[in-house]
């Protein structure tokens, strides 16, 4: 009974200690040519060595991490075919989550999730400015309504998959929100609600068919969208910019 309890413990320790190292990637922590070590990383987590060199082994594995000759990795890069790649894998998983949450059926406290998610991207969108606490308020919401509907499908290995898909760049909305464009960010923003509110309507209705087809549009579409709005936002800040002279 001990040993299962200790290598339970174990387990537990790596997974956090890779989950810490994913999101240290995702936030561009480390530079290009850095090198990353075991010790240098333990001192930075507060961990021991034993973890941090298991879960820079699981990285390793997964991709995430280059082998250096001697000792340490380096973090890989990822090329614009890759990114497309990693968000065409995300919209299916997503997908499949929407539409297991739609057979499975909301339950009162994720539908209250959901129900202030929308809420919230909605109050945005009539406040119609994006400022900084826009875009904090909208990552808030977003990753609500995601994490809802990921941990709502009760399948482990969906979650497990997206969770290893977070430490790659994306280029989801708050790529858009950071742009110069701000009526192309106030229209991205439009379409991502507008969206949700689909989405949320099929999983309501057990409509798992459009759960799973709204919803893997939404998080495979941003790369496309992105190229759609760009001439609608040059379009705009010249109206702007006549407007203003």
């Amino acid at each position: 009974m001990s040993h299962m309890v200790d290598t339970a413990h174990q387990y537990n320790t790596d997974d956090a200690a890779a989950n810490a190292i994913r999101e240290m990637i995702a936030k561009n922590t480390f530079g290009e040519t850095e090198r990353i070590t075991e010790t240098g990383l333990s001192e930075k987590l507060g961990m021991s060595r034993t973890p941090v060199r298991i879960a820079l082994r699981m990285l390793h594995a997964e991709g995430l991490l280059v082998k250096l000759d001697g000792r340490g990795y380096k973090i890989r890069q990822f090329g614009r075919d890759a990114l497309k790649h990693a968000t065409e894998v995300r919209g299916v998983l997503e997908g499949l989550a929407a539409q297991r949450l739609a057979l499975i059926g909301l339950s009162s406290l994720n539908r209250e999730r959901l129900d202030k998610s929308v809420e919230a991207t909605g109050a945005i969108i009539n406040r119609g400015i994006i400022d900084n606490e826009a875009i904090e308020a909208f990552a808030v919401a977003d990753l609500i309504f995601h994490r809802t509907i990921m941990q709502g499908s009760d399948n482990y290995f969906i979650e497990d998959c997206l969770r290893r898909l977070d430490a790659m760049p994306r280029s989801d909305l708050q790529e858009v929100l950071t742009s110069d464009r701000v009526n192309w960010s106030i229209n991205r923003v439009i379409i991502s609600h507008s969206q949700h509110l689909i989405i949320k309507k099929a999983v309501e209705a057990g409509d798992c068919t459009r759960a799973f087809n709204m919803m893997r549009e939404h998080s495979s579409g941003p790369l496309e969208y992105r190229e759609l709005f760009k001439p609608i936002a040059f379009q705009a800040s010249q109206t702007h910019d006549l407007i203003n002279r």
